[in-house]
């Protein structure tokens, strides 16, 4: 029994010997692919073989032996939220830094100061929260507007004109209408406990198109029971004279539509649709009735609402990301800080240049920063230069009363100055 006891024992040890230079292997394999992938620019792969090596050891070391007699540092966490910092995600990358910090080793090494950096850089782009609630309100009401539209619209289904085709052409546009506010309420109990802004845009974004779609098909059943009302020869004649005046101002509008060029396949479809449907005006003859005319009138015009729309939110979305990229001089004035070049921060940061207030403000705190290192290094003798640290401090605080900055990224002394100046 002793003997059968001792072979199983060294059977084990042989074995956990054995998985041992393995696994030591594998997260090395993993974090000189990784390195490799980040090196040519291809960040996704490199996040993949950041968190393998990861998984096979979380612990960071300043040195440690890869192949051969070739030494590197081990930071699969720092060089993780450089890869997502590429990709502008700057939430998983702050993630990956925490646990950097956390661990310790980074901040030995060289790459601590880039880190920083673009800590703070990330601290820039989410400076502004989004109000969920003020945002939840607006779409309330827009989805409370989406049902007043198709309450208005089913006022129409005891119209006698409309009561050959109700069911089969007018029914089933308010029910889909109605469908749409039931979703788009639940949808919006969900997002706001989810506190998603993104969800609760899309969801106005959703009802405003379904307010268009329901007036749209209201204002069509309205124009077909004022056609269907003009029996007479005159009647008939001058609705054709007005909605022919009513389809060449159409026509007119969508041939001075805005173009775009920008190579948004949403768009391009859209304006060859809008070409289309002039055309289809144009070729309607004198014998085409008055509501043949409103309809083309109002299908030209369905279509250069939504080309409009389009373009729109085209624009807004480019401006929006011209507005989180954070300007190149306070990338600049960044670096330098971090690089511990506080008297080319303290000379050169002019927030007066930026003009947006997140700009300015991270300006403003960068340089009192900067020369509150430099008040320290004096041995707290230059007065004048502590009266410029909270000078800039209460041009923050006018700014924004409730900023805060990022306690990572400056130090404890500066961080109590901060809170204390008035």
């Amino acid at each position: 029994m002793m003997r059968y006891r001792l072979t199983i024992i060294l059977s084990l040890a042989i074995s956990l010997l054995a998985f041992a230079p393995v696994a030591e292997a594998e997260f090395k394999r993993n974090y000189a692919l990784a390195k490799k992938s980040f090196e040519d620019g291809d960040y996704q792969k490199a996040i993949e073989k950041f968190k393998d090596a990861i998984n096979d050891n979380p612990e960071s070391a300043a040195r440690v032996k890869l192949y051969g007699m070739r030494y590197d540092s081990y930071l699969p966490h720092y060089f993780l939220g450089e890869a997502y910092f590429q990709l502008n995600d700057c939430e998983s990358a702050m993630a990956a830094w925490n646990q950097a910090m956390q661990i310790g080793v980074v901040q030995g090494q060289n790459e601590f100061g880039s880190m920083q950096a673009n800590m703070a850089t990330c601290k820039v782009d989410v400076v502004e929260a989004v109000d969920v609630s003020r945002i939840a309100a607006e779409a309330t009401s827009e989805i409370d507007t989406l049902e007043g539209a198709a309450n208005s619209f089913a006022g129409l289904q005891s119209e006698r004109l409309l009561q050959p085709e109700w069911a089969s052409n007018w029914q089933p546009k308010l029910s889909q209408g109605r469908e749409l506010a039931q979703n788009l309420r639940q949808r919006l109990g969900t997002a706001v406990t989810d506190a998603d802004p993104d969800a609760i845009e899309a969801i106005i974004n959703e009802a405003k198109r379904g307010v268009s779609s329901l007036s749209d098909s209201e204002n069509l059943a309205r124009a077909q029971v004022q056609a269907l009302e003009s029996q007479s020869a005159e009647a008939q004649r001058l609705a054709r004279e007005e909605a022919g005046r009513g389809l060449q101002d159409a026509m007119r509008r969508a041939r001075a539509a805005q173009k775009y060029d920008g190579g948004n396949a949403r768009m391009e479809s859209l304006l060859a649709d809008l070409q289309r449907q002039i055309s289809v005006g144009d070729n309607l003859g004198a014998t085409a009735s008055a509501l043949n005319l409103k309809e083309q009138t109002q299908i030209i015009d369905n279509v250069l609402r939504r080309y409009n729309l389009s373009i729109q939110d085209w624009q807004a979305e480019q401006q929006s990301i011209a507005d989180r990229k954070p300007p190149a001089g306070l990338k600049r004035i960044a670096e330098a800080y971090f690089s511990g070049d506080y008297e080319a921060v303290a000379s050169q940061a002019n927030p007066d240049s930026f003009d947006k207030e997140r700009a300015k403000i991270q300006a403003l705190l960068f340089r009192a920063a900067a020369n509150h290192k430099l008040y320290v290094r004096s041995g707290e003798q230059q007065s004048s230069t502590l009266r410029q640290v909270q000078s800039d401090i209460r041009a923050i605080k006018q700014i924004n009363s409730r900023f805060s900055p990022y306690i990572a990224a400056f130090s404890p002394r500066f961080l109590a100055l901060f809170q204390q100046t008035g």
